[in-house]
């Protein structure tokens, strides 16, 4: 494992180090990222009390579930930006949107390190630049499902009208997340992962990452999946009045 690292450093999950002020691409590996999102808990952990965790990795499963079911994601590129698209945070945490903004340089370490993870996976400026906005777009939505599920009143109210003062035409994606416990968390990452390695037209080719995770996965044997968190009875997000601007 490399020692590359300038200035302060963190500790990954396979004993590597993760530089905060230069990272680079030889330090990120598909199980660092995966350890960490399953590990990190979305909302700061905030959650009611009901809840015992609710992880990033799964988040980001189910945003890709969610773009592939609605024809967003047709090559690896595609699923590689949304199941990576909180990558930093697999070393940063999952820092409060408002937090953010009362600190900027933490920002500048984060978008640096995310950078770095996409470029890693062979996902260029202009790639990610291309599907960001709907990507950006299903990221606020699912606040609106993740939220009804975990955060109680009054914060519930008054998070939801603080989207729609945003854009009132914000609707839920119209799925439940299944919260996950941390090691089933990382598991159906991987699995996502695998699928779009294995499932999806490949427009990368082969970035160092990218053969280093097809190796790991390979080797443990995990099994392309990609599941579906919209439950069978539910209506259609456009239907559900419950979710309403006032």
């Amino acid at each position: 494992m490399g020692t590359e690292f300038t200035g302060s450093w963190l500790a990954t999950s396979r004993g590597g180090m993760w530089s905060i002020e230069s990272p680079q691409e030889s330090q990120v590996y598909l199980e660092d990222i995966a350890a960490g999102l399953s590990r990190t808990c979305r909302y700061a952990g905030q959650i009611s009390e009901e809840v015992t965790f609710y992880s990033v990795a799964e988040h980001s499963v189910i945003m890709t579930s969610h773009a592939h079911r609605s024809g967003l994601i047709r090559t690896r590129s595609e699923a590689l930006c949304y199941l990576l698209h909180d990558g930093s945070e697999a070393f940063f945490g999952d820092m409060p949107t408002p937090m953010k903004a009362l600190i900027p340089q933490f920002r500048v370490y984060e978008d640096l390190a995310q950078s770095v993870i996409f470029s890693a996976f062979g996902l260029g400026p202009d790639m990610v630049a291309r599907i960001k906005p709907d990507l950006k777009r299903i990221d606020t939505r699912v606040r609106i499902d993740e939220r009804e599920v975990m955060i109680c009143e009054p914060a519930l109210s008054a998070g939801r009208e603080a989207l729609w003062r945003q854009d009132p035409s914000l609707k839920p994606l119209g799925i439940t997340p299944a919260l996950l416990e941390p090691n089933l968390a990382r598991q159906v990452y991987l699995e996502a992962f695998a699928w779009a390695l294995d499932a999806l037209p490949d427009d990368l080719g082969a970035p160092r990452a990218v053969r280093d995770a097809g190796r790991y996965l390979a080797e443990r044997g995990v099994a392309p999946k990609l599941p579906d968190f919209t439950p069978s009875h539910a209506k259609e997000a456009s239907c559900m009045p419950e979710f309403s601007p006032c």
